[in-house]
Order: C-alpha cells, then sequence, then structure tokens
C-alpha cells in the first residue's frame, strides 16, 4: 500500500480520485496526496513535524476517526520521507 510521505495516508483513498498530488505543469505525483501537494508545493509549508502531527489529529478527529487510528498516524508521520532527516 502506497502512501503519503507527508501525512501518511493511503494514496488509494486519496480524496482527488486521482491517488496523488500535483506539480506545477498538471502532472501528478505519487508521494504526496492532494491535501498535502498542490501545484509543486505543500499545503503545509512549515517544518515543525510537532505542529503538521497537531494539524493532521484534528483534521482526523473532526472527521470522525477514533484514537487509536490518529495515534498510529501521529506516531508514523515523523519516520516518512518528507520529515525524515
Amino acid at each position: 500500500m502506497k502512501q503519503c510521505q507527508s501525512c501518511g495516508m493511503p494514496l488509494s483513498k486519496d480524496p482527488s480520485g486521482k491517488g496523488g498530488g500535483s506539480e506545477k505543469d498538471g502532472s501528478m505525483n505519487t508521494s504526496y496526496c492532494s491535501l498535502c501537494y498542490v501545484d509543486g508545493t505543500f499545503v503545509y509549508p512549515g517544518t515543525d513535524v510537532r505542529e503538521f502531527q497537531n494539524r493532521v489529529d484534528q483534521a482526523m478527529k473532526d472527521n470522525g476517526y477514533g484514537w487509536l487510528m490518529r495515534k498510529l498516524t501521529r506516531r508514523q508521520i515523523p519516520h516518512l520521507a518528507r520529515w525524515k532527516k
């Protein structure tokens, strides 16, 4: 299962229906979802992984995800390609 390397969402569940974000030229980027990466830039341009984890957690909570799924998602974010240093 391929997942967004920023937030961890499975790309098969990408809300755009295209399975990834977009580059400036309109081509698809299959490393990041359409919620994280649009027109060649990150929607959240910051570099603070904890702040990003909080944003993802709140978005998941607002969409009805339970605490366990949110906890697992928060835990994996620092290990994704975008956040690894």
